[in-house]
């Protein structure tokens, strides 16, 4: 902001505010001061006239006291009694006597009296103005009493005018100085009045290009303006220690960030991901797909093949972020040991589920599918605890309603087995691909992925690909509220 265009805005505001008032107040009083002009005239002429009539009814000198009343007049309204004071040689003032015929007997002057006998021309009925020949008068009349006499007194427009208009001149100039000084103590009083903000805008353009140490302005008087610099220090302090924290909280966070990203890579490395998974063997083709939620997440799979039998798991721990990671890890590293050594799934559940109770004081759980396919007959052996029931072609794999693991100890778990025919896709999947939601909050649901499955007759792998394109495309930008788990294989004898 520019300094001192406030001042200027708010002084020419005020003076206009100002300006309107005077000119109605000069309004009212130059009417003031025309119907004072015109009372004065109207009431002077008559009292004139009156008494010129009185005077004649005494019998005195006619022709001094005409000129003796002339006089007086003239002297009030000019200082002097000759005619120096009429404006174009015109006649201001002036009495004359009239007979019944419209003679003259006496008068001050020798102004034409066949100006009456003429029709005049009446130019307002409520001032006695006539227009006598293109001269504008002011007219009054007495009759002497006992004669048929008419007393005749003429008041010229300028003469009724004159000390009006001198009192108006000097009354707009009275003003226009007034409102000189006035403008120009008011604009002086309103820029010292807004010179603190044009200090405070400058120390607020300092602190908003980052300098939070500018030194704010200091103000004698107690007023809003040295409360709104009160405010401004108490912003700036908050702004400073704002700053101070937002720098160690990003500082945080990066390292936090930095963390997780390390987690994600350790716990991704912990999963199988190369693929074609066995690239020296004919009889089983393989693939799977791990998309967490967060930097890292719950889901796990893992698969290897020993003694010619392909050993897999899939599942959910409870929970997201670093906790579900850190069940997610020792669950994959309990399936690779305890799977070293049987080759029973519900022994390798039962197993893992007794060590993983050990100390989880957080009562997390993980739901689990574990299976051996044995790889030259085709037998798959299973054990589900509490997961969702894997695809076999387009048909749901019939699965005992078993606890998950971690939720109680010593638990008994049933294992059930079934035949795989050669050609036959395997389909396990998280419940992430089942609850994946859309902008409207509708899940993908089963009858989507039956469908998927049902029409697709290719390889392990592009059938997970078609499904991620499927959810993408459902949930559109809807972000990802679960870890998306997919794994898929096929038997080829």
């Amino acid at each position: 902001m520019k300094n001192g265009r406030l001042s200027r805005r708010i002084t020419w505001r005020v003076l206009a505010i100002i300006l309107c008032f005077n000119v109605l107040i000069i309004a009212a009083i130059l009417l003031f001061v025309l119907e004072m002009s015109l009372m004065n005239s109207s009431t002077r002429g008559q009292y004139v006239a009156d008494a010129i009539a009185g005077k004649i009814e005494a019998s005195m000198d006619l022709d001094s006291t005409i000129h003796e009343t002339v006089g007086k007049v003239k002297k009030e309204f000019f200082a002097d009694d000759d005619d120096s004071g009429d404006p174009d040689d015109e006649i201001n003032f002036s009495i004359q006597i009239l007979d019944g015929k419209g003679n003259r007997i006496a008068g001050s002057d020798s102004i034409d009296i066949n100006i009456l006998k003429h029709r005049q021309k009446r130019i307002s009925a409520e001032l006695d103005m006539y227009d006598l020949k293109d001269t504008p008068y002011y007219i009054n009349t007495s009759k002497v009493s006992h004669t048929d006499w008419t007393v005749i007194v003429f008041q010229h427009r300028e003469m009724v005018f004159f000390w009006g208009i001198v009192l108006a001149t000097v009354i707009l100039f009275v003003m226009g100085v007034g409102g000189i000084v006035i403008f120009i103590f008011m604009s002086r009083s309103i820029r010292r009045a807004t010179q603190p903000l044009a200090f405070l805008s400058k120390s607020a353009g300092e602190i908003a290009r980052g300098n939070f140490n500018t030194t704010l302005p200091t103000f004698r008087h107690n007023d809003e303006v040295a409360q709104l610099c009160d405010s401004f220090d108490t912003m700036q302090q908050s702004l400073r220690q704002y700053i101070e924290e937002l720098k160690e909280s990003t500082a945080a966070k990066a390292a936090m960030t930095s963390e997780l990203n390390v987690a994600h890579s350790i716990q991704m490395s912990m999963l199988p991901k190369d693929f074609p998974a066995f690239p020296d063997r004919k009889d089983i083709d393989l693939y799977a797909s791990l998309t967490p939620a967060k930097a890292v997440g719950g889901d796990l799979y893992d698969f290897f093949v020993h003694d010619g039998k392909l050993f897999f798991c899939i599942g959910d721990v409870s929970g997201k972020g670093v906790p579900a990671a850190l069940v997610m890890a020792v669950t994959r590293t309990l399936f690779r040991n305890i799977s070293e050594h049987t080759h029973k799934p519900s022994h390798i559940v039962e197993t893992m589920n007794t060590n993983i109770c050990q100390g989880n004081e957080n009562c997390m759980f993980v739901t689990l599918f574990v299976g051996v396919l044995d790889l030259s007959t085709g037998l798959l052996r299973y054990c589900n605890a509490g997961h969702d029931a894997p695809y076999i072609r387009d048909t749901l794999l019939p699965c005992d309603a078993n606890m998950p693991v971690g939720v109680t100890a010593e638990l008994k778990y049933t294992e059930q087995e079934t035949a795989i025919a050669p050609g036959t896709i395997v389909f396990l999947y998280t419940d992430g691909l089942t609850e994946a939601e859309n902008a409207s909050h509708e899940q993908f649901g089963m009858k989507r992925i039956t469908d998927v499955v049902t029409a697709h007759n290719g390889t392990p792998q592009e059938l997970i690909e078609t499904m991620i394109n499927a959810v993408h495309s459902y949930v559109g930008d809807t972000e990802q509220s679960d870890d998306l788990t997919m794994l898929a294989f096929k038997l080829n004898r």
